[in-house]
């Protein structure tokens, strides 16, 4: 099967060559094929290569060999709610944003969507940023390709990575696929293309296509090659086939070896394996929300390690906001109260990647519209921007932090809501010993190992204090906390 994949793409490139070669019309661009900087492997399905594209690869094919970029272990992730961001929801305004945001010590921008808007069975006058009508196309809402190229080289400049947005498993009724190729799309009984769940303002595409995949991977390398994107968020990737992934990443990995690839699903063995970096931990994201109610910290614990769903070199994100959460389940005041910074801290203690969405560093106690124009009510100090700052310059100066870092050890205390862990890399330690409990625990103890640590951070339930004190072991031998109080400490052997 691969001699003749081989024979069959090099007569491609000889015909293209001789038709380059015979014509006497100006040239408007430069039509030489790109050499593709891949191999097939020995087991390609039939039909499964599209203009020299693989378009399906299996999880074991030999040829994956799986890696990490090496920036993914200081990643601070924060996601963009263009259209809310500011009232004109352009990314020129949001460019006015990144000196506060970097500030806070985020280095990685998720940028929701970018891509027009169908109109057609639009929900809402502005529609769902998940209902794309050109995959290489920009939402004239938010500006030109242009200004996005600015908003991308600014960011970069100042040392961000950007990742985008993109929606693999649907596009929107207004999509040039739709009329072109209809057989691109998963058609009813009766021959109409169908809709994903009641996801009415879009129509799910056909993986068993391969010409579909083809170009849906060459709209993706587009964004990493031509414009210079750090990777992508995979809107409802557990709906696109492993295999699809696979060879999408196999092909970007070509062009930038330090892509990131985030899965919005829990996480999965197949598809972390070799396509995915990180997945979504939801069952840690379950445990925190009952955190008010005062759930016993055991099942806290069960979701901070990383599990069997992850293959090595990959790991969770770990979030307790994002857009889906915001606008149809509450603001993170709403569901989180008192306990949201107690919670925030173990986010990025947890192994893995803490996300902070739109407005959280203002305790925004409001949903933000999804369909229409809502735009964020900035406060000019944002009330979590130190504890988030806080964490960042931890998360980014420790290596025990460090997101390819696996290791951590739970502490056993007197009191079962109070909460103690270490995670260790060579001499760095980082412990934490909070209260998840809406009432105070009194005299309770906690064995930890150490004669000297520095305490660089004590939340002590409603303020506050990064001014770095020295403590040891013994100060923790009995110790009274008030309810969601914690403290952060480091240990340099």
């Amino acid at each position: 099967m691969k001699k003749i994949l081989s024979l069959f793409l090099a007569a491609l490139m000889i015909l293209s060559l001789a038709s380059c070669s015979g014509s006497n019309n100006s040239p408007t661009e430069n039509t030489e094929p790109k050499k593709e900087s891949y191999t097939l492997s020995d087991d390609v399905k039939e039909g499964s290569v599209i203009d020299g594209l693989m378009t399906d690869i299996d999880g074991q094919d030999k040829i994956l060999t799986k890696t990490t970029a090496s920036w993914l272990d200081t990643c601070v992730l924060y996601e963009v709610n263009i259209r809310q961001f500011t009232e004109e929801g352009t990314f020129a305004a949001f460019e006015q944003h990144l000196d506060r945001l970097k500030g806070m010590g985020i280095n990685t921008l998720w940028l929701m969507p970018i891509h027009p808007i169908s109109k057609t069975e639009r929900k809402g006058s502005l529609g769902s940023y998940y209902s794309v009508s050109d995959y290489k196309g920009v939402n004239p809402e938010f500006g030109t390709i242009d200004d996005f190229k600015h908003l991308v080289d600014k960011a970069h400049g100042m040392g961000f990575k950007i990742i985008l947005d993109w929606v693999a498993n649907h596009t929107g009724w207004d999509n040039a696929w739709i009329t072109e190729h209809p057989d691109w799309y998963e058609h009813d009984n009766n021959g109409k293309i169908k809709s994903p769940f009641d996801w009415t303002d879009t129509a799910q595409l056909n993986y068993e296509n391969y010409e579909m995949r083809a170009e849906m991977i060459k709209s993706m390398q587009y964004w990493i090659e031509d414009i210079g994107i750090d990777g992508f968020r995979c809107d409802h990737a557990i709906g696109v086939p492993s295999s699809f992934w696979n060879a999408a990443v196999y092909k970007l990995k070509s062009v930038n070896s330090e892509i990131m690839m985030l899965a919005e699903m829990s996480g999965s063995l197949t598809m972390t394996n070799y396509a995915f970096d990180s997945c979504y931990n939801d069952a840690l994201y379950g445990q925190a929300l009952s955190t008010k109610g005062g759930v016993a910290v055991s099942s806290v614990k069960d979701f901070m390690e990383i599990n069997q769903n992850y293959a090595p070199g990959s790991f969770p994100m770990n979030y307790l906001d994002n857009h889906d959460k915001n606008s149809y389940e509450g603001s993170i005041v709403e569901r989180f109260g008192d306990t949201y910074q107690t919670l925030l801290a173990l986010s990025y203690l947890t192994p893995g990647i803490p996300l902070i969405y739109t407005s959280d560093e203002m305790a925004y106690d409001h949903e933000i519209e999804f369909f229409e124009k809502d735009t964020v009510k900035w406060d000019s100090e944002p009330v979590y921007a130190p504890l988030i700052s806080a964490l960042s310059k931890l998360k980014t100066e420790n290596k025990a932090l460090a997101t390819s870092n696996t290791d951590i050890e739970f502490i056993s205390a007197e009191n079962s809501m109070l909460f103690a862990l270490t995670r260790t890399s060579g001499d760095s330690k980082v412990i934490y010993v909070g209260n998840l409990y809406y009432e105070d625990i009194k005299d309770v103890g906690v064995q930890l190992d150490f004669d000297k640590a520095i305490c660089v951070m004590h939340h002590d339930g409603k303020t506050l204090d990064t001014e770095p004190k020295e403590m040891s072991g013994k100060d923790f031998a009995k110790r009274s906390y008030k309810p969601y109080e914690f403290y952060i400490l480091t240990v340099n052997y």
